[in-house]
């Protein structure tokens, strides 16, 4: 409390808590009110404090700056969870920020790199070309004659963004007393990456070493460039980089003057995000237009590398898994992947929400995959109607991924609206699946194994168990030699049928995996001896079980009939 006060003598703080609490109650209030009016007009009044609270916020972070037009810009993104008014206003955040006055930027470059500008630059534009929040950007030219773009910290940033951290942890402990949200996302889990992402982006040596980590997994393209690094006239405060040479993705008239094929181009963004995300585990966290530009060629150049993602590989894979269930319409398979993936609330009905999942999947796209359907019209409302209503949540390290995919589609879907996207993303899908597989063939068929054991045996963990204490001398019983001899033959029926469904299994992996690599017969040969081997246990265990059903129809007709025989006493 003694913290909280001392805050409020920071007139900053103090504005951004007046906005705070002035949200909270006015929601509040609202809330209250529901049960005296009828649910068109609570949601008519529900829809107008959205946009006029956004408004609000909107013209504050233009006025203040900081973290707090960052977050709002992040927020601005996130059209698959927020409603339409606060996107609408939100968005005016991307192209408002305002320029530093250059005497300070002078003041800053040269404490930063211990001399005058002009012993390190032949020529230094005072004129900034581009604004973010943290910093912004001038052009120059190095005494070797080389061309640059010169990245400088607004000066007294820090304080600011130490202020703005505070004012985020109260508003945090205001939203989580709001069930509805804490229910959908994970808000420690959110702010943790937030603020990991921001503290990477005011450290300009972090971006550095990005942008070079980028160039080496691209380095294979040829339609795209990453600018090259100046490590001599940078420090954490101060990034010198190739000047690139382009306009904005979203420059329509300028691409159809210089003539690019947007088709091809949209292909290529796709081809080259889809890449970092599957393949690399490393993404370009902020690809809005002024960080996507475009050359006179056609050649994409890929600036600001401040906000970068990084996916773990058990997540990389779930990712797929998730991209392959959709596309073939499995309900089962996406859920599984949405709960490794921790996308889904805790005591979720999964029977309820696979029947949900399989209603959406043939409404978007019935017998085609047609994603057209959640770009258009009031789809995509209905949509996110449909994620608010069902058990969805946001884990953490998807905050910023969620933001990048909808930032590279909506400029993919502007380049061409007619692009195949699910096209354009299988081959890279196809390139994952036979990597991770090769990688992994052995530990997932001894994880198959494993669940076949589970499946085929319930008792098997016991059955073992009661073995190794009788070995081990820990447990003695007798046994019948009858009842012996059942348990051992038991044990051998069971190996054989476990070994049996393993070798089938393994056939048909291989097959999989093989299936472009070798010759087409063969890959038949080995899928068809695995369905076969694995048909074979199929029929042995039906026939068992017809046995069995057998065995206990003539027990009842022997028991009816002693029952007619030797009727019991009357009462």
């Amino acid at each position: 409390m003694s913290e909280f006060l001392k805050l409020m003598k920071d007139p900053r703080f103090r504005r951004t808590m007046r906005m705070i609490f002035k949200f909270a109650w006015e929601y509040w209030w609202l809330s209250r009110r529901k049960y005296v009016m009828s649910g068109r007009r609570f949601a008519a009044k529900q829809r107008a404090l959205y946009r006029r609270q956004a408004a609000y916020f909107t013209t504050t972070a233009m006025d203040m700056g900081g973290l707090i037009i960052k977050l709002g810009q992040h927020v601005s993104a996130q059209v698959d969870m927020l409603p339409k008014e606060v996107i609408e206003e939100l968005t005016k955040l991307q192209d408002s920020i305002e320029f530093v006055d250059f005497s300070e930027i002078r003041q800053k470059v040269e404490r930063e790199l211990g001399g005058p500008i002009s012993g390190m630059y032949a020529e230094f534009d005072p004129a900034p070309i581009a604004a973010a929040s943290f910093g912004q950007v001038h052009r120059a030219t190095l005494r070797t004659g080389e061309r640059v773009a010169v990245k400088v910290m607004r000066p007294g940033v820090e304080d600011i963004i130490a202020i703005d951290w505070k004012s985020i942890q109260v508003a945090m402990l205001l939203l989580k007393r709001q069930k509805i949200i804490t229910d959908f996302m994970d808000l420690d889990a959110v702010y943790e990456e937030f603020h990991d992402t921001i503290m990477e982006e005011l450290d300009y040596q972090q971006e550095g070493r990005n942008a070079e980590e980028f160039q080496q997994q691209l380095a294979h393209r040829k339609d795209v460039v990453i600018p090259d690094i100046h490590w001599a006239y940078t420090t954490s405060q101060v990034l010198t980089m190739e000047f690139m040479e382009g306009v904005k993705i979203n420059d329509w008239a300028k691409l159809e003057a210089w003539g690019v094929d947007r088709t091809r181009l949209a292909t290529s963004l796709i081809e080259m995000f889809v890449e970092q995300i599957l393949l690399n585990g490393l993404f370009h966290a902020d690809p809005h237009p002024g960080n996507v530009l475009v050359q006179q060629d056609g050649t994409i150049a890929l600036i600001d590398f401040g906000m970068v993602g990084r996916i773990p590989g058990e997540m990389k894979t779930q990712m797929v898994a998730l991209l392959l269930a959709v596309y073939l319409k499995d309900a089962h398979g996406a859920i599984d992947a949405l709960l490794r993936l921790r996308f889904l609330r805790r005591n979720v009905d999964l029977e309820v929400f696979s029947r949900n999942l399989t209603l959406l999947f043939e409404q978007i796209y019935g017998d085609t995959f047609d994603l057209s359907f959640v770009t258009s019209g009031d789809n995509v409302e209905e949509l996110r109607n449909f994620l608010y209503s069902q058990p969805f949540q946001l884990p953490a390290n998807t905050t910023f991924l969620g933001k990048a995919i909808v930032t590279v589609y909506g400029l993919c879907t502007g380049l061409d609206p007619e692009l195949d996207l699910v096209g354009t993303v299988r081959p890279y899908v196809d390139k994952v699946v036979r990597r991770d597989l090769r990688g992994s063939v052995i530990s997932q068929i001894v994880e198959d194994g494993k669940h076949m054991l589970k499946d085929i045996l319930p008792t098997t963990k016991k059955f073992m168990s009661a073995i190794d204490k009788m070995d081990s001398g820990g447990l003695r019983v007798k046994l019948s030699s009858s009842l012996e001899q059942k348990l051992i033959e038991t044990q051998n029926k069971n190996t054989q049928r476990i070994v049996a469904a393993i070798m089938g299994a393994v056939f048909l992996l291989i097959a999989a995996i093989l299936w472009n690599e070798i010759p087409p017969a063969a890959s038949y040969v080995l899928g068809s001896l695995g369905l076969l081997v694995m048909l074979s246990q199929l029929r042995t265990r039906q026939s068992r079980r017809a046995e069995r059903h057998t065995r206990q129809i003539n027990a009842m007709r022997e028991l009816s009939r002693l029952e007619q025989r030797e009727p019991g006493p009357r009462r």
